[in-house]
């Protein structure tokens, strides 16, 4: 079976006119609508004879069937003149038991050459969220767009004033609405005011300028130009009080916030070495201009490796959001002071001084899964060396036999011996090689490189640190602590951007190198 279409059982009725403001016999244009579909005599116009004159109504009804859901509406369309000046009142319209708004329209005289009519096109509304503050506090002002009419070129132009710095907020919002019968387009913008100095500083309205489109279809033609500028506002702005000390931040609202990574409550948390823990900081100011938001300067223990992201900031109603995110990642064992925070503010509600504040987290830092390990030895290759010379020791010991055996074999046995002395020697060194490549030192580096290529830099810090480097020459080092704290600026720094790990691993290869040889001369100086 084929399903029917929903019906909208609840009908309303609207009345719109062209333009609420008019000269005595200018025809404006009355639009009368109902969603539902009615008789055409349900409309009794007869109301409008005795301020109005009006012609024949057209009419048209129309059926729409959306996603399975079906409207209708009813439209009348009348012309309507005024027969003399003054004010007077479009009535109430009873549609079926549907009502209409009244409309009250402003009649001029037929020789008035003001720019009323022309004004009631377009208007310029707007606000200022309050008219007294300090030097440096912010004000929010929003400037409402009204336009009745079909606009070429629109434009609108920020409030200005000497001593005030203007900044837009936001993103527009547009809507329509209908205001005393008129339909109106309705365009909205804040700014950001911001005064410089004190004093009673006068605060010039937003400028709109455009063009009215005359006409329809192609006999359409551009008018004259429309200007329209919203009415001024004189703030009274005070100065910093004389005795006020420290970085100047009015504000009627402060607040100063964070949260660690792993969470925690505060007090003491215990951390391991090399293992990076998040701090969050947030400050919330209200009516203050993003370039009045003050840095946060935190000085931390030499015994923490601090990268700090780059300050991020977001608009919440009046309020200024700025959110500082901190990666630390401890380097020594022990316990350690994270240090705490505090702003202080002026608070423009009570005209007193105040202090914000966030605490600071002590830290019982242990060794590090890496660190853990056991620790690269040289001193192990010194244990192998005497199994070598003991092997070495046995061969000679037994190739004493054999001059008793017969004087005839003499020199089959000095080349036997010398074959003999050969054979465990090679047996010893390939030990001893064996011995290098299996040694626990090199799970360090191995671990530094797997964390280099997968550009880990919370590992790669934590894996250098395990790492024994001692060995190294001085210069190779300092290479590689260079390009290591290029990576973690590529990584934490503000001016964070992409990192190549290729000169680090090439660094590390020859470190590889430098490490292999040093463990093979001790070997061979033992044999």
């Amino acid at each position: 079976m084929t399903s029917m279409p929903n019906l909208a059982w609840a009908a309303t009725a609207q009345a719109t006119v062209s333009n609420n403001v008019v000269r005595v016999g200018d025809a404006f244009q009355l639009t009368i609508a109902v969603d539902a579909s009615v008789d055409n005599d349900e409309l009794d116009l007869s109301a409008l004879s005795k301020d109005f004159v009006y012609g024949r109504p057209n009419i048209s009804s129309s059926t729409q069937i959306i996603n399975g859901d079906m409207s209708r509406s009813t439209v009348w369309r009348v012309a309507v003149a005024a027969k003399e000046t003054g004010t007077f009142t479009v009535p109430s319209f009873d549609i079926d038991g549907m009502k209409t708004a009244p409309i009250s329209i402003k009649v001029l005289a037929a020789s008035d050459k003001s720019t009323q009519v022309a004004n009631s096109a377009v208007e310029v509304q707007a606000s200022v969220d309050r008219d007294t503050g300090y030097i440096g506090e912010s004000f929010i002002y929003r400037a409402r767009l009204l336009i009745g009419t079909r606009i070429d070129s629109p434009s609108l132009q920020a409030p200005f004033g000497d001593g005030l710095n203007v900044k837009p907020i936001g993103e527009d919002a547009q809507s329509e609405a209908i205001i005393n019968g008129r339909r109106y387009v309705v365009i909205e913008r804040n700014y950001q005011i911001t005064p410089t100095k004190a004093g009673a500083l006068r605060l010039e309205g937003a400028v709109f300028t455009g063009s009215e489109v005359k006409g329809s279809g192609w006999g359409s033609s551009l008018g004259l130009p429309i200007s329209r500028q919203a009415e001024s506002v004189t703030l009274k702005i005070k100065d910093k009080p004389a005795d006020y000390k420290g970085l100047w931040l009015p504000t009627s609202s402060l607040t100063l916030s964070q949260r660690w990574e792993p969470d925690t409550l505060g007090g003491e948390q215990t951390a391991k070495v090399g293992e990076p823990i998040n701090r969050v900081i947030s400050l919330s100011i209200a009516n203050t201009a993003q370039s009045a938001m003050p840095n946060l300067s935190i000085t931390y223990p030499n015994q923490v490796r601090v990268y700090s992201d780059k300050p991020e900031y977001t608009q919440q109603g009046d309020a200024t959001v700025m959110t500082l995110k901190q990666v630390i990642i401890p380097r020594e064992e022990g316990k350690i002071d994270l240090p705490a925070l505090s702003i202080n503010w002026f608070n423009t509600q009570t005209g007193k001084q105040e202090k914000a504040e966030i605490s600071g987290l002590s830290l019982n830092v242990e060794p590090g899964d890496i660190a853990a390990q056991p620790s690269p030895a040289l001193p192990e290759l010194a244990v192998q060396t005497p199994a070598s010379t003991q092997v070495r020791a046995k061969v000679v010991t037994s190739a004493g036999y054999w001059p008793w055996a017969t004087g005839a074999f003499a020199l089959l046995w000095l080349a036997t011996l010398v074959m003999y002395i050969r054979k465990p020697r090679h047996i010893a060194s390939g030990a001893a090689d064996t011995s290098v490549v299996q040694q626990p030192s090199q799970h360090g580096l191995n671990a530094l490189v797997d964390a280099v290529k997968a550009n880990n830099a919370v590992k790669v810090s934590s894996a250098y640190r395990a790492w024994n480097k001692d060995h190294l020459p001085t210069a190779l080092k300092r290479e590689i602590e260079d390009e290591i704290n290029a990576m973690m600026a590529a990584s934490y720094s503000p001016n964070a951007h992409a990192w190549n790990n290729a000169t680090l691993l090439g660094l590390l290869e020859k470190a590889a190198k430098v490490k292999t040889n040093s463990q093979q001369a001790k070997v061979l100086a033992d044999l």
